[in-house]
């Protein structure tokens, strides 16, 4: 039987990527509402969805205000937690789902931009979300924020890096609750020449060096992500 999933993509250029073909492989049926549009409004009622996901969002502005239309995602997050619904945060999606469970999100000591090597805990490779993966692997980053420790006691962090605490994250007692900090869903080298292009602006405060170095690493690391992301979407589906 197919399994429903909601996607909620808060903006433009931040898209489901690989996601939408590793859901086809699995006859996952996707909706994806896009939350800048004003007639794409989130439906009032979840119930004919098996599992909400909420994508990465634009790198928020310097005063860390937030737009009008997340009071309504808060709440759907809110709706969808309760009833248990199986929940993958990604990004700022994952930054939603801990600020619901009393974690703090601030600026990291470092900006995040580029790949680099992620670490399994104990927790991590006990996670079916991580299953058939190794115990390090690529990560594709691009955040400025995070979660600031101390954590609450409810998150099981399931990956680190050296840059950050919680790469990926889950419920403690509800494994179906999950989130990821990295962006391997995007980490093709087509859709990180896009994040260079319409993040130009957040990137004017970082190394300009650094960039074309990027795109070497999306080139010739991109697809192994891609891949990476790949199982842990197919995971989370036959989590459902």
């Amino acid at each position: 039987m197919s399994k429903h999933i909601l996607i909620i993509q808060q903006s433009a250029n931040k898209i489901p990527g690989s996601i939408i073909k590793t859901a086809a492989s699995l006859n996952a049926q996707i909706r994806i509402i896009k939350l800048w549009h004003k007639n794409m409004a989130i439906p009032s009622s979840l119930n004919k969805y098996d599992a909400l996901v909420v994508l990465d969002a634009a790198p928020p502005p310097a005063n860390h205000e937030n737009p009008p239309c997340l009071n309504r995602l808060h709440e759907v997050i809110t709706k969808s937690l309760e009833d248990d619904r199986p929940f993958l945060g990604i990004g700022r999606g994952l930054h939603l789902l801990a600020a619901h469970y009393k974690a703090v999100i601030d600026d990291n000591y470092v900006p995040d931009i580029g790949f680099i090597t992620g670490y399994l805990t104990h927790k991590g490779r006990e996670h079916p979300i991580f299953e058939n993966l190794p115990d390090k692997f690529l990560l594709f980053k691009w955040h400025r924020q995070a979660v600031m420790s101390p954590t609450p006691a409810n998150i099981d962090i399931l990956a680190s890096s050296v840059s950050c605490q919680i790469e990926a994250m889950s419920i403690a007692g509800r494994p179906h609750i999950i989130g990821l900090q990295f962006m391997n869903n995007n980490a093709a080298l087509k859709d990180v020449k896009k994040y260079i292009i319409n993040d130009k602006n957040w990137l004017s405060s970082h190394d300009q060096q650094a960039l074309p170095t990027i795109t070497d690493e999306a080139a010739r690391l991109g697809s192994i992500a891609t891949n990476h992301f790949s199982a842990i979407f197919s995971n989370f589906i036959n989590m459902i």
